[in-house]
């Protein structure tokens, strides 16, 4: 009598079910490991620092006790932000007021506002120019970054520095410059003077 094998008995099913089986933990474990990989790499990469809130064309001014302008701000863009207390600046103009005399005119590529406004940092291509009058020379200072306070009324960087003053030239490590009246300076290492000569008076 000839027996015919059932379809759901012997080797053949047992054989069909242990690889449908490993074939389906495989395709789990390959989906756990890429579902791992895409978490870790998207907490490895760091979020996007934005700003709070941004001000064009932005323009402020300071007065001192008695309601006279101390200082004036101007910047092509401000962006503060709140958890680090501080702004950025692109392209700022600073103008530092004395009791007397002309004022100071700061100039930068950029810049940052720290906490309290107490420091304003310029940064790149700095330039600060003061006009000339009837007590005072005229000067034109150069440096890469400058840190202005206001309480103190002192602009100071611990960069190399150039001074120009009716073509007299000083070169130095860094400076520290009292904007307010009086006006004084005092330079770090050994500071490098150019005088200019002087011209002949006509008889």
């Amino acid at each position: 009598m000839t027996r015919y094998a059932h379809p759901l008995d012997g080797p053949w099913w047992s054989g069909r079910q242990l690889l449908l089986g490993i074939l389906l933990a495989a395709i789990g474990a390959a989906a756990w490991w890429l579902l791992q990989t895409s978490d870790e790499g998207a907490s490895k990469q760091p979020r996007q620092r934005l700003p709070d809130y941004v001000v064009k064309d932005f323009s402020a001014v300071e007065t001192d006790a008695t309601g006279q302008p101390s200082r004036r701000l101007i910047a092509q863009q401000l962006r503060h932000y709140v958890k680090e207390d501080l702004s950025e600046l692109d392209q700022p103009r600073m103008e530092l007021y004395e009791a007397e005399g002309q004022p100071w005119h700061a100039r930068a590529r950029s810049g940052t506002v720290f906490a309290g406004g107490d420091q304003v940092r310029l940064i790149g291509n700095v330039e600060l120019d003061r006009a000339g009058d009837a007590t005072s020379r005229p000067a034109h200072l150069e440096t890469e970054q400058i840190d202005i306070w206001r309480e103190q009324g002192i602009a100071e960087t611990d960069l190399p520095v150039r001074i120009r003053s009716d073509g007299d030239t000083l070169k130095a490590n860094g400076m520290r410059l009292w904007y307010n009246e009086p006006t004084r300076s005092t330079f770090h290492g050994r500071a490098r003077i150019r005088l200019a000569p002087e011209q002949e008076t006509p008889p």
